[in-house]
């Protein structure tokens, strides 16, 4: 069996609110789980921005119980690795800045595996 690689999102800039998905996981194969997953949070201004992630459960809002990163302060030009939690089948991955379009989030790694 071959293993095929490919990136889990296009880097994108956190907007200032959470409504927005980074990515979300695959439904199928319902095992499918992601482990080891890794961005990078690169702060492109001049000042320092805070950033907040959540893994969200499948169909669950985000909230304290799936916040991973909270409103840490990256400064500026400055980046932060952060380690993503295991995800199911379905979770979705979310972040914002507190300002809009300061940071950029990059997939650094990770395996999706069932």
């Amino acid at each position: 069996m071959a293993f095929q690689f490919q990136k889990l999102f296009l880097p994108q800039q956190l907007p200032a609110a959470v409504a927005t998905v980074i990515f979300t996981m695959p439904t199928a194969p319902t095992t499918s789980i992601l482990k080891n997953g890794r961005v990078r949070l690169t702060n492109t201004t001049g000042a320092p921005v805070s950033a907040t992630m959540y893994a969200d459960v499948a169909a669950d809002a985000s909230g304290a119980d799936n916040c991973f990163l909270n409103a840490k302060s990256i400064a500026g030009n400055d980046f932060l690795d952060v380690d993503i939690p295991t995800m199911a089948a379905g979770d979705t991955l979310r972040a914002f800045a507190s300002a809009a379009s300061s940071i950029t989030v990059h997939e650094v790694g990770g395996v999706i595996t069932s």
